[in-house]
Formats: structure tokens, C-alpha cells, sequence
């Protein structure tokens, strides 16, 4: 299946998980023939203006309506169904169908005509590159999209939550995660690394930082996670120490937001000689992190780990100190720090 995009950047930006899926995207040029063309791919209202007057009639009119891919979080909520609505009314032939990618890529949403033609298209296409489908309403698509992070934000609450009462009682977050994961309804997938609020985590580093720089000396500290979680941070939290950040990503830590910080472009180089490190939010990063190599690199294996990264008893033998969520809080009394 080939679909038209209004812009370079989709193409960049979705054209490898849709070509997964059997769908080969291209930019539309004016006065480029339709001839294989199945239909466009829309992000937003600014996409359909952008592609309308390329005419939706000149495509696949042989083989039935020309399809009008609705994809992506960034649609509007009901524009879907709006676009539906309007194509019928004008006689367009047209098939509005709502798509969002699940679950690593490996699960897809469609929201449209159950019968319709390029509905059935669809579910055969993916199915024939391994991807689970599941047909439901335009407005249903956009309402557990809507409803994906809060719920996430939510679960992610109640763990941090529980997370300080197996402070408070000695026992582990991650045994007993893994424990409620055994139910099904629940899984193991308990916290989420795709959060939209980072309140809850800035406020765990800034009180487990608390606790290590007042136990240890501590010159150098080392920022392993996205951009948007060192930006949230309170001002001032590590004042007085050299910082080096690695985010994973080519994106240069912007100077403003915390001047004197030192942006790396491995991790490295963000954690050699550094006397603290704290990992708040792998994306990924942490695949990278071996955790021998890490202590060879450090001046000091001091690690404060927000997401989890490695084995507890194992960081635990090989670090001076580890902190990770829900791992009792008298960790940085341990190794006599």
C-alpha cells in the first residue's frame, strides 16, 4: 500500500514503522501522477489542506474509494469522524479510517467502517506483516488515546506510592511488582519510562541527592536522561558541583537552563570520574550502561537509579551505594558512607 504525506518530516518521522506495517509512504509533489497511490496519510487538519487540492478523485478510482489514513496522537480529537461526515456529504469517494500504533508497533488501532473496503484492506495487510488489529469506532481510537497516559500516569502514581511504603517496611518494590505482575490483569510492565509528568521523579532524585551529599564528598555528578527531566528539576539542587548530562540523543542540552552544566555525547564520558550518577529515566540510554564499566569509570560508585536499571543484589555487592525506587532508605548508611 502507498500513501501520500503532506511533508518530508512524517515521512522521516513515521516512514520506517509504517513500512512495517506494508505501508510505503511518499511525499506529494504537484502534478505527479496518482497511478499506485492508494490514498494520504494525515497527521492534522494542516496535512488534509495541504493535500486537498491534489484531489482526492484522482486516486484509485478503479479500485474503489481512495482511503484517508487518520494517524498518530496529534489529531485532533473527532476530526476523524468530522472528515468522514464532510466526504460523505460532498459525495468525495473516500474512506476515512482512524490508525495508532500499539504496544512496541506490534498491535495497531483502526477506527472506521468495519465492512469497508479499505478497512478490510488494512486488516489484511497487517495481519500479513504480523501485526494484531483491532476494528473499532473513528471516536473510540481517539478516546483510549486520550486515555493511554493518563492511565499510565496514573499506575506510574500508584507505584511510586507504594514504592515509599516498602521504604517504610523494609521489603522490595521490584520483588513485590514483580509479585502483583504474576496476575495477568496486571503484567510486569509496571513502570512506565514514557512519562509526561516528571513531578514525582524530580521530587525522589532531589530527596535521594539530599541524602548522598550530605553523607558523602561529592564533586562531580553525572545525569544520565532526557532533556525535559533535568529541565524540570529545581534550580539549585546540585549547586556547587560540576555536572556532565547525557541524554541519548543529538539534542544539545540548551546552556540556559543550567548554565555550567557540561552536555556529553556518551555516557562515558558523562561518568568518568564522577563521584555520583544518577539515572532518571533510561529511553533507552540504559540499554547502553554496563554496570561494571560504569564503576571502573566512576571516581566513586555512588548511583541513585530511578528507573530501575539493574539487578538490586547486584548493584548492591558491586557499588558503594545504589538507590533504586522502593529499595529502603537507609541504602547510604550501608557501605559506610
Amino acid at each position: 500500500m502507498t500513501l501520500w504525506v503532506a511533508a518530508e518530516q512524517i515521512l522521516h518521522k513515521w516512514g520506517e514503522s509504517l513500512k512495517e506495517c506494508g505501508m510505503d509512504l511518499l511525499v506529494a509533489q504537484k502534478g505527479e501522477s496518482a497511478e499506485g497511490v492508494d490514498g494520504f496519510l494525515l497527521t492534522g487538519p494542516g496535512d488534509y489542506s495541504s493535500l486537498h487540492e491534489l484531489g482526492e478523485n484522482s486516486l484509485c478510482q478503479e479500485n474503489g474509494p481512495a482511503l484517508l489514513l487518520v494517524f498518530g496522537d496529534e489529531a485532533p480529537y473527532g476530526w476523524a469522524d468530522e472528515l468522514a461526515a464532510a466526504c460523505e456529504a460532498s459525495q468525495k469517494p473516500c474512506e476515512v479510517v482512524r490508525m495508532s500504533l500499539w504496544s512496541g508497533n506490534e498491535r495497531v488501532l483502526l477506527g472506521g467502517e468495519p465492512v469497508g473496503q479499505q478497512m478490510r484492506r488494512l486488516c489484511r495487510l497487517l495481519a500479513d506483516h504480523g501485526k494484531v488489529s483491532m476494528v473499532c469506532g473513528r471516536r473510540e481510537v481517539d478516546e483510549a488515546i486520550r486515555q493511554l497516559p493518563r492511565y499510565l500516569a496514573w499506575k506510574e502514581r500508584f507505584y511510586w506510592e507504594m514504592g515509599e511504603v516498602c521504604d517504610d517496611n523494609g521489603v522490595s518494590l521490584s520483588q513485590v511488582s514483580r509479585a502483583l505482575g504474576l496476575d495477568t490483569r496486571i503484567g510486569q510492565g509496571w513502570l512506565d519510562s514514557g512519562r509526561q509528568d516528571h513531578s514525582l521523579v524530580c521530587a525522589w532524585i532531589v530527596r535521594e541527592c539530599q541524602h548522598v551529599l550530605q553523607k558523602a564528598k561529592i564533586e562531580r555528578v553525572a545525569l544520565i536522561g532526557p532533556e525535559g527531566l533535568w529541565s524540570s528539576m529545581p534550580q539549585g539542587w546540585l549547586a556547587g558541583r560540576k555536572v556532565a548530562v547525557y541524554t541519548g540523543t543529538d539534542k544539545l542540552f540548551p546552556n540556559e537552563v543550567r548554565p555550567g552544566w557540561v552536555r556529553c555525547n556518551s555516557w562515558e564520558a558523562a561518568v568518568q570520574d564522577a563521584d555520583l550518577l544518577v539515572i532518571g529515566d533510561g529511553q533507552g540510554v540504559v540499554a547502553e550502561l554496563s554496570l561494571q564499566e560504569l564503576i571502573r569509570a566512576m571516581r566513586q560508585s555512588l548511583v541513585i537509579d530511578a528507573v530501575s536499571s539493574f539487578p538490586v543484589q547486584e548493584a548492591r555487592l558491586l557499588c558503594q551505594g545504589y538507590r533504586a525506587v522502593g529499595e529502603k532508605t537507609n541504602v547510604w548508611e550501608w557501605r559506610g558512607l
